[in-house]
């Protein structure tokens, strides 16, 4: 059987209980090394540490060498992040899903950075999730049914080739066989009406960031 891997990653957290729920449901759990420090002190277990060690301090360094969990380490002068690093790591496993916890955060260069790393999983036919503590974010160039949906949720849709034709079932706003663009904002923040949501994406690139309750609309 092919295993789901956790890829923790050195962004935003909550207090662990999303890392938690996310663990449970996981064969392998990898971190950057920042995160295996966050990782560590909300109690959740990893079974390997991929990075070059910079984000932790000295102490730190001391403590994960004495952990017991594997180590695989590269140097400071690198050209791929971390999370990169963890991706490729974790795709060479050959994994049925890859999910993605701590992928975003303060620094734009590395959130848009990591959102287009999901692009890997297109490319080795693998379904990478990058999961934050308010919203799922995948990005799809085919079928995708949103199965975790509710009447209420939030589902924007954002290309990120030029333009995206797709087609969508269950949406306040359909769309039927029509163009997103990426550079205007038609397709963000539309709402669950009816079960199942299915967005098809007939060419193209788009994703999807499945909010669930009610969100708020920013304009």
């Amino acid at each position: 059987m092919k295993p789901s891997v956790l890829i923790l990653a050195n962004g935003r957290w909550d207090n662990g209980k999303t890392a938690h729920a996310l663990r449970r449901s996981a064969d392998v759990c990898l971190a950057t090394d920042g995160a295996w420090a966050k990782a560590r002190a909300a109690g959740v277990s990893v079974d390997a540490v991929i990075g070059d060690l910079d984000s932790l301090s000295a102490d730190e360094r001391a403590d994960l060498s004495a952990s017991g969990v594997e180590v695989i380490s590269f140097p400071h002068a690198k050209n791929w992040t971390d999370l990169e690093l963890a991706l490729d790591h974790a795709l060479q496993t050959e994994p049925s899903r890859i999910v993605v916890y701590g992928a975003l955060g303060e620094r734009i260069d590395h959130t848009l950075t990591n959102l287009h790393l999901l692009e890997r999983g297109l490319e080795a036919q693998v379904p990478i999730e990058c999961v934050t503590t308010s919203e799922t974010i995948r990005l799809i160039d085919g079928d995708l049914v949103l199965s975790e949906a509710l009447k209420g949720d939030a589902v924007s849709l954002v290309p990120i080739t030029e333009s995206v034709r797709l087609s969508t079932q269950g949406l306040e706003y359909e769309l039927h066989d029509e163009r997103l663009l990426r550079a205007a904002s038609r397709g963000v923040s539309n709402v669950v009406r009816t079960l199942p949501v299915r967005v098809l994406v007939a060419d193209g690139r788009l994703l999807v960031i499945h909010t669930p309750g009610n969100a708020k609309e920013m304009t």
